[in-house]
């Protein structure tokens, strides 16, 4: 009797909304730009990648031929500085300046010092200056092992330990560097999917004074409630579906190999994403409806609504300022596992055992809470009248 009613109410939702073709595309074309700016901001750093070429003009000031010459070698474009070069660096004329110490005649190899002045508050410097000191620690080494062997020593000496970097991550998770925020992207679909059609079946049915009839049949507020819920699901995983296509489109064109990157995201592991978001469309829906019960008007709950957002983004800036913070319990606190399974799934790494139990178990006492509570508020006066 209850899936009849429900189904009813779900119908004639369903049929509304797809009547409200503003409504429609409000909810359909934010995926589609999300995806489209995600897809021309790789593409463009691909382009600037490929295009770009290495061209650092370095003003020194002093003169040492030696490492000039070394400096030049390395495709460095050497041009004298000014006489003040701290004041030309500090009024912006300069990015930056390498000074000098003059070499002794009578001694040429003894030590003398180099100081690269800049302005670390301009962040075009940060590139060509760790170009410039990684040049100027390996002129410095070399120039130790020759000293060391015109004494007769081996040059190993000064190097008594061996340095190697030994970087295990392959092709597929350097993606994660690229897909860091797609998470992000795919959580704010399912918070905001049926934002404007829950504001629509709640505060705008009582502005338009279509919810006094509705409530007349012989139908428990719950039934009306979880009829609308299933209706605002519905549309949502409908937005979630369309994102993950487009993505899926996307990142299949998209040549990360130019950037010596391999994304490789299959369908297997869209469905397993997919499975992931249908608990977040769960929550997302029952707490837009209760929003919008409790809103004096249509705007008011849109209002309300945006703030559901943000919800994505506390979990997000938590695992990003801490990356290695991922704990167990985290697959048990809404929005927070998400974010390090949806990435591992789009890395090609396999979700934990209890993630996808994790999700629904803690997603649907949520879920039945906001609907207890927008049932309950549905037949008071106060809300149906404003």
């Amino acid at each position: 009797m209850w899936f009849k009613q429900i189904k009813a109410v779900c119908l004639k939702e369903i049929k509304d909304a797809v009547r409200d073709k503003r409504a429609m595309k409000l909810a359909f074309l934010p995926p589609v730009y999300m995806v489209f700016f995600f897809a021309m901001g790789i593409g463009m750093a691909i382009h600037f990648q490929n295009t770009e070429e290495r061209n650092i003009e370095l003003s020194v000031a002093g003169n040492n031929q030696a490492l000039t010459n070394w400096l030049r070698e390395n495709s460095l474009d050497i041009k004298a500085a000014p006489d003040d070069a701290y004041g030309a660096v500090e009024q912006g004329e300069l990015d930056y300046v390498l000074i000098l110490e003059q070499v002794e005649a009578d001694n040429p190899r003894a030590p003398r010092s180099a100081t690269l002045v800049y302005n670390a508050s301009n962040q075009n410097v940060h590139g060509p200056v760790g170009e410039i000191r990684r040049l100027l620690y390996q002129y410095n080494g070399m120039e130790a092992a020759l000293n060391v062997m015109a004494r007769g020593l081996s040059p190993k000496l000064i190097n008594p330990l061996v340095i190697r970097d030994s970087n295990v991550a392959s092709e597929q998770q350097m993606g994660g560097l690229i897909l860091g925020g797609v998470p992000l992207l795919l959580l704010m679909c399912a918070m905001m999917g049926s934002m404007g059609f829950a504001a629509d079946m709640t505060a705008g049915e009582r502005e338009r004074r279509s919810l006094e009839p509705l409530l007349i049949n012989p139908v428990s507020s719950l039934v009306l409630i979880v009829g609308k819920w299933a209706t605002a699901v519905l549309l949502t995983l409908a937005v979630v579906l369309l994102c993950l296509l487009l993505l899926f489109v996307a990142l299949y064109f998209l040549p990360f190999n130019q950037m010596g990157l391999r994304v490789e995201v299959g369908p297997m592991a869209m469905a397993g994403i997919f499975v992931a978001l249908i608990p977040v469309a769960f929550i997302a829906a029952a707490l837009q409806l209760a929003l919008g019960i409790l809103s004096r008007s249509f705007k008011d709950a849109q209002t309300y609504m945006g703030f559901l957002i943000l919800l994505p983004m506390v979990p997000f800036f938590i695992m990003i300022t801490n990356p290695g913070l991922y704990q167990s319990w985290h697959l048990w606190v809404p929005m927070l596992g998400h974010q390090t399974v949806l990435k591992g799934l789009l890395l090609g790494e396999a979700a934990p055992l209890l993630a996808y139990p994790a999700f629904w178990l803690s997603a649907i006492p949520l879920t039945l809470l906001a609907l207890w509570g927008a049932g309950r508020q549905l037949r008071r006066a106060k809300i149906v009248y404003g």
